[in-house]
């Protein structure tokens, strides 16, 4: 006869112990497949700049499986520290006597898309010429707000591409800090310029550099100091000293270029050129052009501790006045401006340069596509490559809409989502193009690459 079978009972404290048990041994693999798919996601975008938030509300707005990776605790982080003196030379126009919208926001400089009427500048600041702190707070409730998916504190080191863990579909390999990987099908690389560009001459590492010289005024007083560099940086620079300085001396390797007559709003800006004024009123201060090339000159001290200019070929004494040369200078500031990081990339995926802007801007096709790796983009003011010095596609009213093309590109191109259009007789067509010519903003400050865009013939269409 067969041992009779009796039902176990276990008391509700002994099956919670079990459970327990079982889910400590299992857990490892659990946490560990839990990670693995939230590291796999189809887009991913490295930075939290204005660039990399435009493009990510767009993702976000789509429904797309994103993420955005900020190195920093904070959104917009590089305007923590840039500029240096802190004021911004992007405008903050709050009225143009207009109620479009549209009309309005050609003239703001600052704010980015989104569909929250809270999210404009203006709202934060009457400052025609915002402080960059207010800029940070507006980015960060930007993100805030919009609820945009992004990971702080995780600085991609290293950008790879390869098959995926199955062996099929090359993939983007993502890794941080801390050694984790991140995979995603589609590379959007949003990380600004802002490794600082240091010029090819002998003896430039007795110059300080932008980035980290003393905004100390007092550190200044009675120097004779020389700005190598003549843009915005170079004479925000000059500006902050000149009260101090015995006198100032600021050179480059080309003239200097006055924004209200080139209407580049990346040359020298009116609120920043107060020592051409200092220079004309025969004030000490001096301005000329040397640097023209690696070897012309290069900067020296002696044993006094005193740092100064000689030239590399005496004969170049015969074209150059041999004043320049005469002159000591206790401080030598580096306003040189910044380049994109190529650092990042693998072999197989690094960018090639640009021939725009000094090597400084990664090489992309008209779709922001970075030339010869598919399916990796570039996004915010690294794309203004494609509009070097003609229209304003390196400032914030500008990239905002390479943004928006980007997306549309990636939801036509990936998703098969078309371009937005419109439909109209022809008899309309005229009133209708007039009068986006007048409202719009993004053609008004991009008509550069509006002209150039191999998308001119999704242009609205006729019947």
């Amino acid at each position: 006869m067969p041992f009779p079978l009796r039902p176990v009972t276990l008391s509700a404290r002994a099956m919670e112990v079990r459970v327990l048990l079982v889910l400590s041994f299992l857990s490892p693999f659990i946490v560990r497949e839990t990670l693995s798919r939230n590291n796999v996601h189809k887009y991913c975008v490295i930075g939290a700049g204005p660039g990399g938030l435009q493009i990510g509300y767009f993702l976000d707005r789509a429904g797309r499986d994103y993420i955005i990776f900020e190195k920093n605790t904070t959104a917009g982080s590089f305007f923590t520290h840039y500029p240096r003196h802190r004021t911004l030379i992007s405008i903050n126009k709050r009225h143009t006597g207009s109620k479009n919208r549209e009309f309005s926001f050609r003239h703001d400089w600052n704010s980015l898309i989104s569909d929250d009427p809270t999210l404009f500048l203006k709202h934060y600041t009457d400052e025609y010429f915002p402080v960059a702190d207010v800029y940070v707070r507006y980015l960060q409730d930007y993100a805030e707000q919009l609820q945009l998916k992004i990971q702080y504190e995780t600085e991609i080191k290293e950008v790879d591409k390869g098959p995926d863990e199955e062996g099929a579909d090359s993939c983007f390999h993502l890794k941080d800090q801390n050694g984790v990987v991140y995979r995603c099908d589609i590379l959007i690389v949003s990380t600004g310029l802002w490794v600082p560009h240091v010029p090819d001459i002998q003896g430039i590492e007795h110059a300080q550099g932008y980035e980290s010289m003393s905004l100390d005024r007092r550190d200044y007083e009675g120097k004779r100091v020389l700005i190598i560099g003549r843009g915005n940086a170079g004479f925000e620079t000059g500006n902050h000293i000149v009260g101090n300085a015995a006198y100032i001396h600021m050179t480059a390797r080309s003239r200097i270029k006055l924004a209200y007559q080139t209407h580049y709003v990346g040359d020298v800006r009116a609120i920043n050129n107060q020592m051409i004024d200092t220079y004309q009123l025969k004030s000490l201060d001096g301005q000329f052009e040397l640097f023209t090339g690696a070897g012309t000159a290069y900067i020296a001290k002696d044993s006094k501790g005193n740092l100064f200019l000689s030239p590399m070929d005496k004969s170049f004494l015969d074209d150059v006045e041999t004043s320049i040369f005469s002159f000591k200078y206790d401080t030598i500031l580096r306003c040189t401006g910044f380049m994109f990081d190529f650092s990042i990339f693998n072999d197989s995926v690094r960018p090639r340069y640009s021939d725009a802007g000094q090597k400084k801007f990664p090489l992309i096709q008209p779709t922001y596509e970075v030339s010869g790796v598919p399916d990796m983009f570039i996004g915010g003011i690294a794309t203004h490559s494609l509009d070097y010095k003609r229209s304003a596609g390196g400032f914030i009213h500008g990239y905002r809409y390479t943004a928006r093309a980007l997306n549309r590109h990636l939801e036509w191109k990936y998703e098969g989502v078309p371009w937005p259009s419109v439909s109209m007789l022809s008899t309309d067509l005229p009133n209708y193009m007039i009068k986006r010519i007048n409202e719009a903003s993004g053609t008004t400050v991009l008509w550069c690459i509006w002209r150039r865009s191999p998308y001119s013939h999704y242009l609205p269409y006729t019947r």
